[in-house]
């Protein structure tokens, strides 16, 4: 008799955080809501810059200009990802954030993306919606900056139809990411209490059903995929 915000998607949430070694995960309807919202919790909006690279699913720049914000694309460097050199020639006096995509699960140089952000003083956002199970020394993508976004839709290794989820270290902004996603309701707070201009991305108790599932099943199938492109890699090379 509970379609959101029940036993399952807390169930998901708690495995996927602990899954990538983070802290917090804030379910949302699909990739693409979760990267609207990280911006929207950081404030990003009209006269703001997000630099973005230029390979990669539209979404990552739709939500940019969703927002109001402006997208800056720098190139890729030979990983397929961010060149990091060409992100900190990309910064102005408008940057408010860096966005960089883990393509393919490969990740982008989280030590000098983030290291650069740092000194900039400007939020580095994954774009983690190709990085499941990937890390980066040890830690899982999606918390490697101040949040990462993950997509569950049915082209992705492991989907619940569709589904999202915002991974992030910090627990306020994981309260506000929810907040946003819940109709701008406040935790703990009667039902129609509603203390930020928020819309509905809920995951369904469904989907979380299904990505549980997909979760026990991810690094066997991760394993069988990595053996089959090795096979395929050996046996095209001839």
């Amino acid at each position: 008799r509970r379609w959101f915000y029940g036993p399952r998607v807390a169930q998901f949430e708690q495995e996927f955080a602990a899954f990538q070694d983070a802290k917090f995960c804030v379910s949302c309807n699909s990739g693409t809501a979760g990267l609207e919202i990280a911006l929207e919790a950081l404030g990003i909006g009209p006269g703001d810059e997000v630099i973005v690279p230029p390979y990669t699913f539209v979404a990552t720049v739709s939500a940019v200009m969703r927002v109001g914000a402006t997208p800056v694309f720098v190139d890729l460097d030979k990983s397929w990802c961010m060149d990091p050199n060409a992100a900190e020639a990309a910064i102005t006096r408008r940057t408010r954030a860096i966005m960089p995509v883990h393509f393919g699960g490969r990740v982008c140089d989280i030590d000098r993306l983030g290291g650069i952000a740092q000194a900039r003083g400007i939020a580095l956002i994954e774009d983690a919606c190709h990085s499941w199970g990937a890390k980066w020394k040890g830690k899982g993508t999606g918390a490697l900056g101040l949040c990462g976004i993950f997509s569950f839709q049915e082209s992705k290794n492991m989907t619940g139809g569709e589904g999202g989820a915002i991974l992030t270290d910090n627990e306020k902004f994981a309260a506000l990411c929810r907040s946003i996603c819940n109709c701008g309701r406040e935790e703990g707070m009667p039902w129609y209490h509603h203390i930020n201009v928020g819309t509905n991305a809920r995951l369904t108790e469904f989907q979380a059903a299904l990505l549980s599932a997909q979760l026990s099943r991810l690094e066997a199938q991760t394993i069988k995929r990595e053996r089959n492109a090795a096979l395929l890699n050996s046996e095209l090379a001839e």
